[in-house]
């Protein structure tokens, strides 16, 4: 497996989960990321043998506990850089967008809680407002 693509298929299928409080579909995995139905078949089923998914076919794909916990942080890392590199760095929206997709998927997690405690955590992370349940582990 390719872990950009293990994250991107983790990703979609959180956010499919969130928004239709349902089962992500072959169907509808395969129009968010522009791939075929048998793909994307193919990449649940890898997913599954990993623990990340639990699958029923012709049902949908759910997250388990642990594809969860994975999908919530990639999505926490997409926020830190597209924020930092929008905001701070002054970097077209858009393409800030694309170039966190990329860093997402290979910044070390010390890296990453630099950046969040420089971005103040609470403003780009709702977790932090809790002080036992930071995303980074920094202090402030």
């Amino acid at each position: 497996m390719y872990p950009e693509r293990t994250d991107e298929y983790l990703e979609t299928i959180f956010l499919i989960n969130r928004r239709s409080q349902a089962p992500a579909r072959t169907s509808q995995i395969a129009a968010e990321l522009n791939v075929s139905a048998p793909s994307v078949t193919e990449m649940i089923q890898k997913l599954s043998d990993a623990g990340f998914v639990e699958y029923t076919p012709y049902y949908g794909a759910e997250l388990t506990d642990s594809g969860n916990s994975l999908a919530i942080k990639l999505r926490h890392n997409h926020r830190v850089f597209r924020r930092f590199l929008s905001e701070v760095l002054g970097i077209d929206p858009e393409v800030a967008k694309k170039e966190a997709s990329v860093l997402e998927h290979v910044a070390s997690e010390m890296l990453l809680d630099h950046i969040c405690q420089f971005m103040q955590h609470v403003d780009i992370c709702p977790k932090c407002e809790e002080p036992e349940d930071r995303c980074c582990k920094i202090s402030r």
